[in-house]
């Protein structure tokens, strides 16, 4: 029996490898029989917090909805160690409360982790509360917190953009795109994050060269920037930086781009899109666009891996340009799950098989997704874009900026 249970382990994973990695075959008779009688071992639930409805949905709803067209493909062929995944949904809308209330129903449910987060006003909570019920989680695209630096804090880990580290990334670059530039006005909303990465672009920036910084904060629901444009006329900052989510950006961007200030916009992609700057900038405005980012779009990955997943997203009509940051999660998760085999009964065998994730992106980021004992984030990349005038496209700048979780960066 032991026999025929690791033969099976081995079949269900090759095929999971040849679907992730795109390399789908016809499968042998038996292999197919061997996958079918596994499939009916209990799934791996996992919950997902997401914004599906509120003020950030715009944000965050491309990146759980690509993941969750990478599980449906795993699962339509075997699953992961011949168990399916079962993805436990709930649309928080931002909302700290709702948050909490699907974090207990999650701990009700069995769930062996939790996956995604909305803004950032509700992670402290979600944290605190998956802690109490020692369930692991792990934050997606597109926002994390420091929670999930080294130290390593019991059951906090994070595969997106850990808003400190992007902030220092930001202010480093605002100096690269506007080397003789002094000052720089940043654009936040008012969750802790983004708060928070807008701090960190300004203190980086200044220590970096600049002798001045501001931070700008609406609330979370603004989508009317005019009083904010003006300032930024009136104060004429060599580069305007952000922490803004995608309807934000979609509704500030034009309003800059047609106003009098002709300096330097700097996009932090928090899940924006370059389409989303491409549609919100007039071909004939004086500005200059720049876009930085962790996650390439998927239609840049030209590579056989992903042809399937792609498909997927075509059929059913979702952005390849938002979704990497769903995919590189999914891979994440089916590493993990891999790892954790079937003896994967509880929330502390998941939490232990995250600390062994060692997933090549192949191409989608500019580093590898190493989890550790000791860190729970590891060393991220970023790449900066620029808006060319002329043919209203964005081209690398560069190469990609490594930056390590205690904030050091190197090319």
């Amino acid at each position: 029996m032991k026999g025929i249970y690791v033969k099976t382990k081995i079949s269900c994973f090759s095929k999971l490898r040849k679907l992730a990695f795109g390399y789908i075959a016809a499968s042998s008779a038996a292999a197919l029989v061997t996958c079918a009688a596994a499939s009916d071992a209990p799934a791996y639930k996992l919950g997902y917090l997401v914004d599906a409805s509120g003020p950030q949905q715009t944000t965050m709803l491309p990146a759980y909805n690509a993941f969750r067209a990478y599980v449906d493909l795993i699962n339509q062929h075997g699953g992961i160690n011949g168990r399916k995944i079962e993805i436990l949904g709930r649309d928080t809308q931002s909302d700290v409360q709702r948050s909490l209330d699907a974090v207990q129903e999650f701990g009700r449910d069995g769930a062996l982790g939790i996956l995604g987060l909305p803004a950032t006003n509700t992670h402290a909570a979600v944290f605190a509360a998956a802690k109490k019920l020692d369930i692991p989680v792990l934050a997606g695209y597109p926002i994390n917190t420091p929670v999930v630096l080294p130290p390593a804090k019991p059951g906090a880990f994070g595969v997106g953009l850990e808003l400190s580290l992007a902030g220092t990334v930001g202010g480093y670059l605002a100096k690269e795109v506007a080397p003789h530039g002094k000052s720089t006005i940043c654009v936040a909303f008012e969750v802790p994050g983004s708060i928070l990465s807008c701090q960190k672009i300004v203190a980086t920036a200044k220590a970096h060269g600049f002798s001045g910084g501001e931070v700008l904060t609406v609330p979370i629901q603004q989508r009317d920037f005019r009083t904010v444009v003006e300032r930024i006329v009136s104060e004429k900052p060599d580069v305007v930086t952000i922490c803004l989510g995608q309807a934000h950006v979609a509704a500030f961007l034009p309003a800059l781009a047609t106003s009098g200030y002709d300096g330097i916009f700097l996009s932090m992609d928090t899940g924006i899109g370059e389409d989303t700057l491409l549609k919100a900038t007039p071909a004939d405005s004086k500005l200059t666009v720049y876009s930085y980012a962790r996650y390439v779009k998927l239609q840049e990955v030209s590579k056989p891996e992903f042809a399937a997943f792609r498909a997927e997203l075509e059929k059913r009509g979702q952005s390849k340009e938002t979704g990497t940051g769903g995919l590189v999660l999914g891979l994440v998760i089916t590493d993990a799950l891999r790892k954790c085999g079937n003896g994967c009964t509880g929330p502390s065998d998941f939490a232990s098989a995250l600390e062994k994730v060692d997933v090549d992106t192949n191409g989608l980021t500019g580093a590898p997704i190493r989890l550790t004992l000791q860190d729970h984030y590891g060393e991220s990349a970023y790449r900066l874009t620029k808006l060319d005038n002329s043919t209203h496209q964005f081209t690398p700048v560069g190469g990609w900026l490594k930056v390590e979780t205690d904030g050091k960066i190197s090319n």
